[in-house]
């Protein structure tokens, strides 16, 4: 059951929440090729996801100004299998698979070079063929589930989400404020009020310390949060890839570990429907991590936790989100 509302007054500091991302992750069996070769699969169960608010800033589900599940918690619970390959994106607009002849890192991309050892096929973009794509989407209900999108290549044409074809998941939640509207600045070098997305972390429920040896996959795993028309990428486990070259790009993808400010620029007042978070779970082929010979996984039970908070800045900030195309075009 859901907490009753509480009575919120407009702060100087507003802190909203986004922790709980609980999920299980196991490899199905080994494999000896790099994951260009689509033979890496990662079985995702039990996924819980939470938003929460506090100090001024209410959190839904659904977007609706009146509906009466604004509060302080929106949640998301899959409880079904999914099996997720690897797949690469510098803007999540753009999502990519590729295959290579070597399983190692001598597969990966450099600055504006792709790697000698890809096969004839080289890349392909999701979405085209033969990687036409559809998606599963569990509906938003309010107050209970907040909705997610799978994002899977139809193998069978059969128009239905099937075990084994997904590539990653997208959730959506909304924000306002619990007052008056609020301006945020977005400048470098402006200390006045910014969103900032704050303490990625990840916890295995299950083992305590999240080592990881070479042929872990837990480093892949990212999270990306896609706020005001700007991607967020964050690599929550050691051990990670953190900057990278998505398909041959002329700019590096950076998967951060530290406080990122947003390019937030307001949070709609009470009386306002919610304003957009998107929140994208999945495995980043260009991870060393996915480039070793028998990669396994010893991700199970994992919480994924950060926040949103809304501080006054104490020194110049720098935006380093990356610009997503679709939602930038007029």
């Amino acid at each position: 059951m859901r907490k009753d509302k509480k009575k919120q007054k407009t702060s100087k500091k507003i802190v909203a929440a986004f922790a709980m991302f609980a999920l299980s992750a196991s490899m199905l069996g080994t494999a000896t090729y790099a994951w260009f070769t689509m033979n890496k699969e990662v079985t995702v169960t039990n996924m819980q996801v939470q938003a929460k608010a506090d100090q001024g800033l209410l959190v839904n589900e659904v977007a609706t100004a009146g509906d009466q599940n604004w509060d302080e918690l929106a949640t998301t619970s899959q409880s079904t299998g999914i099996q997720l390959h690897a797949t690469s994106t510098a803007n999540t607009d753009t999502w990519y698979v590729a295959y290579s002849k070597k399983s190692n890192t001598a597969a990966a991309a450099s600055q504006g070079q792709a790697s000698a050892d890809l096969t004839s096929e080289g890349y392909r973009t999701l979405g085209t063929s033969p990687f036409a794509t559809a998606t599963e989407t569990v509906a938003a209900v309010a107050g209970t589930n907040a909705k997610h999108e799978i994002i899977y290549v139809d193998k069978d044409a059969d128009s239905e989400y099937d075990l084994g074809e997904g590539y990653y998941v997208k959730y959506t939640y909304y924000l306002k404020s619990s007052g008056d509207a609020l301006s945020l600045t977005t400048a470098q070098g402006d200390l006045n009020q910014s969103l900032w997305i704050k303490d990625m972390t990840i916890t295995n429920n299950n083992n305590t310390g999240m080592t990881q040896n070479q042929e872990d996959l837990d480093a892949a795993l990212r999270v990306a949060v896609v706020v005001n028309k700007k991607v967020y990428f964050f690599a929550p486990v050691t051990g990670a890839t953190t900057s990278y070259y998505v398909n041959a790009g002329s700019t590096a993808t950076t998967a951060y570990t530290t406080n990122q400010q947003t390019c937030m620029n307001s949070i709609p007042a009470v009386t306002a429907d919610g304003t957009p978070v998107y929140v994208y779970l999945y495995f980043e082929g260009e991870d060393a991590k996915l480039k070793t010979d028998n990669v396994i996984s010893t991700l199970d039970n994992v919480t994924v936790s950060f926040k949103f908070a809304l501080e006054y800045n104490t020194a110049a900030p720098a935006d380093n989100g990356v610009a997503v195309p679709s939602l930038n075009t007029p």
